[in-house]
This record gives structure tokens, C-alpha cells and sequence, in this order.
């Protein structure tokens, strides 16, 4: 069995989105309360905190409202950061913790909305792109992982965070990170080549 994920995780509709590092005198000017400074973090750190919201909510409207409140909060914290990780590491442990609020959440409003009846124009079209069609297996494959799993792969193959970056994240020991890295991919594989056969 192959443990490539080269084929499914090169989606074009998951395009890997990497933090840009930031200049110290930014962060310093930032928590300082520098306008200037604190808009420049909004605008290159903004897409791949959407695209880690959007990973984990599959929505994106509920995607555009964690990003606001994940630099809404950071900025709240900014002047505790001391720089003892990459600010981008920082950046992603705050977004995950919103992230998993708000996927909580709703979980909870979901257990308590009644069945709805959908009509014949609610329902899906039976001939979906091929894009719509590996999405949507991505999808069932990611969600057959337990929550550590899924985050950490996505951490590291759609963010490209280092073993060291997800454990700061995480706040696990590399080795923890490593070897549920080992198990989602095997596991994410299996599931993938039952849906289609081998990658």
C-alpha cells in the first residue's frame, strides 16, 4: 500500500497556504498598538488562517467569521506574545482553539435542529464535476480521522507547518506529532484507496 498523499492532497480547491514569517520590528510596532503594522499582519497572515477555518467548518461564511474572530483575539493576546515561537506557530494555536470552538458549536446547534424535508431543487445534482467529486471524497476521508489526526494533517500538508511548528501548536512532543502523522496518513490512505483504488 502506497503512503503517498500526493494525489488527493494536490487538489486545486486545497491549495497549500503557508504563513509569511514576519519582521520583528513588525511584531514590536504591532503590539506597540502601530496601525500600520497591525494591517500588515491582518493582510499576510489573513488567507491561511481562512483556509485553516475553512478546513475544519466546511463553510465559508462560518470560515469568514472565525478568521475575524481569530485576529479579533490575537490581537487581544498580541501584547502577551514574547516571541519564544515564530509568531505564525502562535498565530495558528489561536486559530485552532476559535476554530474548534466554533465546530463545537455546530456540532451542538446541529443535534438540536429539527429535520428538514428537502424538495426536488433542494437535492444534489447527480452529475457533479470531477472537483466537486474528489472534494467531497476528501471529505469523508479526513472526517473517518479522530480530531488530532485530521489537525495535524492538515497542519502539515495543507499549511506545511514542520514537525516542530505543529507540536508548539499542539502543545504535544514531536514524537507524538510524528507518529499521529504516521497513522493518518496510513489511515487516510486506506480510506481513500477503498473509494478509488491505490493513489
Amino acid at each position: 500500500m502506497s503512503s503517498s498523499l500526493v494525489l488527493p492532497l494536490a487538489a486545486p480547491f486545497l491549495v497549500r497556504s503557508t504563513p509569511a514569517r514576519l519582521d520583528a520590528e513588525i511584531l514590536r510596532r504591532a503590539r506597540a498598538g502601530d496601525e500600520t503594522a497591525i494591517s500588515q499582519i491582518l493582510e499576510t497572515q489573513r488567507a491561511p488562517m481562512l483556509h485553516l477555518a475553512f478546513s475544519i467548518l466546511r463553510d465559508r461564511e462560518s470560515a469568514e467569521d472565525a478568521a475575524q474572530e481569530i485576529f479579533v483575539r490575537a490581537l487581544q493576546k498580541l501584547p502577551s506574545f514574547r516571541g519564544q515561537s515564530e509568531f505564525s506557530t502562535w498565530l495558528y494555536r489561536v486559530a485552532l482553539s476559535v476554530c474548534l470552538e466554533k465546530q463545537r458549536a455546530q456540532k451542538r446547534r446541529n443535534q438540536l435542529a429539527p429535520p428538514c424535508d428537502l424538495n426536488e431543487n433542494d437535492a444534489p445534482q447527480r452529475d457533479f464535476s470531477r472537483q466537486i467529486e474528489t472534494r467531497l471524497a476528501l471529505e469523508t476521508a479526513l472526517d473517518a480521522l479522530d480530531e488530532n489526526s485530521r489537525i495535524a494533517l492538515l497542519l502539515r500538508e495543507w499549511h506545511g507547518l514542520s514537525y516542530e511548528e505543529i507540536a508548539q501548536v499542539l502543545r504535544v512532543p514531536v514524537g507524538t506529532v510524528k507518529s499521529r502523522l504516521s497513522k493518518a496518513r496510513e489511515r487516510f490512505t486506506q480510506i481513500w484507496e477503498a473509494q478509488h483504488g491505490e493513489i
